[in-house]
């Protein structure tokens, strides 16, 4: 959201789940403290899926033609709002940026490449792993926090707001 933010983004939509989704509040927290318009006319509610990302944007474009930029809860779901934009005529990033969460191997070969946020999901698994294993043969309880690193991977499905949008 900060990246989207730091390229003039005013206007954004999110598309996925919703209901105890720590995505969704990352993207209104963030809206909330930079005062940017947010609410239920920016927000598709919808499974983290291909088809629910295809939906949620053709919803998003619908309620609310100020977007210039729509955050996807992960990858399958911005492969499938990609693909609604596309179909409305729209350009990414020209007309509209996605961004998403997860960084799949997919994301890097579409046209245009996903922006993404990479998560180690290899690295949480062996992670998980030595904790189990050590548990259980150590007898270890003490409650554990880890940290591993994601970073933003910038391609290009996201570009500053046309001057000529509503974005500023």
């Amino acid at each position: 959201m900060e990246y989207l933010i730091s390229l003039g983004h005013r206007h954004i939509g999110y598309i996925g789940e919703t209901d105890n989704e720590t995505r969704y509040s990352g993207y209104r927290d963030t809206l909330e403290k930079h005062l940017l318009p947010h609410g239920p006319a920016y927000v598709s509610s919808v499974p983290q899926t291909s088809g629910g990302g295809l939906k949620g944007a053709l919803q998003l474009l619908e309620r609310q033609p100020l977007i210039t930029a729509v955050f996807c809860s992960n990858d399958v779901t911005a492969i499938g709002a990609m693909r609604a934009i596309r179909d409305k005529g729209l350009k990414i990033p020209k007309d509209i940026s996605v961004i998403s969460i997860d960084d799949i191997d997919t994301a890097q070969y579409l046209s245009p490449m996903l922006t993404t946020i990479h998560v180690p999901i290899e690295e949480m698994g062996q992670m998980t792993a030595k904790i189990l294993i050590d548990r259980i043969t150590g007898g270890h309880t003490l409650p554990m926090k880890i940290f591993l690193p994601f970073y933003l991977c910038q391609r290009e499905s996201c570009a500053p707001p046309r001057p000529d949008s509503s974005g500023g």
